[in-house]
């Protein structure tokens, strides 16, 4: 428990690595989907109207990226949020440059690879960041 302003106490919640977020469309489980304002990867399967665990911490994963989108070891690749079709980012979402409306998603630890999949660390609570 912790004192915050005013001496109101503020108590632990959860661990912060997820969060359930409601669906309009229907999403596969690990994919890549934005909603409720949240950038990370489905949980579970779902449906429209469901409620789901949005996965949004700091672990490594491999991420299939857009055939066009060159992504090099370090590399942090943002998600363009206007750019999402359902829940889903479109390809043209994808980008290895910052700017307005671009959220950092995860940066690359290693390039990508032939088959268009690159092994990055997911960047925490990256709607906070962005």
């Amino acid at each position: 428990m912790a004192t915050t302003v005013a001496g109101s106490n503020a108590y632990f919640e959860s661990d912060g690595k997820a969060v359930n977020v409601a669906l309009l469309y229907e999403v596969a489980k690990n994919a890549v989907i934005y909603t409720e304002g949240w950038l990370g990867l489905a949980g579970n399967d779902g449906e429209s109207g469901d409620t789901i665990a949005l996965v949004a911490d700091d672990r490594e994963y491999q991420f299939k990226v857009p055939a066009g989108l060159a992504v090099a070891k370090g590399d942090i690749v943002y998600i363009t949020i206007a750019t999402v079709t359902g829940h889903y980012p479109d390809d043209e979402a994808y980008t290895t440059s910052a700017g307005a409306g671009k959220w950092a998603f995860f940066k690359a630890t290693a390039a990508k690879d032939s088959n268009n999949i690159v092994t990055g660390v997911m960047i925490a609570h990256n709607t906070l960041l962005s």
